[in-house]
């Protein structure tokens, strides 16, 4: 019997954002259900994102949130170092879709390209490729989901 790899994903700012999909798709990579990948484009975004909603939620510019807020981020970086594989494309970046006018998703399909990635995991969709045929966003064989969609098609195991 031939044992099937675990799906690759890159896994893109926005479905790392929201507390819950971050833990849900730390737990099933970290289970090995699929190999994560994320690059220094996806952490440094993840970073800014989550440090501006901190100083939006707390409104506490103090050096004590300051450190509060290096804190959480560090141990967040902690937790999804040792489950995300780090895919560190450069420019010039391969071809996209002609669709794809945003250029901050340019280094989301190098990264996927570089990681030789099943899927990406966004939920940027207005960003996605055209569907195929079947109706599912692909370009150059790798898919674009969800992050709900992704992780219900890992509990049905398939892919």
């Amino acid at each position: 019997m031939i044992a099937r790899r675990p799906p690759r994903a890159v896994l893109d700012t926005s479905v790392l954002v929201p507390a819950r999909l971050r833990a849900a798709l730390h737990e099933a990579a970290d289970g090995g259900q699929f190999i994560a990948l994320w690059s220094p484009w996806i952490i440094g975004e993840l970073y800014r994102v989550l440090t501006w909603q901190w100083l939006e939620r707390t409104r506490d510019y103090s050096a004590a949130n300051y450190a509060d807020c290096g804190r959480s981020a560090k141990a967040m970086m902690a937790l999804l170092i040792g489950a995300c594989e780090t895919i560190a494309p450069v420019p010039p970046y391969p071809p996209v879709w002609p669709t794809l006018t945003d250029p901050d998703d340019y280094p989301i399909w190098a990264a996927a390209r570089l990681g030789r990635a099943d899927y990406v995991v966004s939920n940027n969709t207005r960003d996605f490729p055209p569907p195929d045929p079947d109706g599912r966003p692909h370009y150059e064989g790798i898919e674009y989901l969800t992050g709900q969609a992704f992780l219900d098609r890992l509990v049905r195991g398939n892919r």
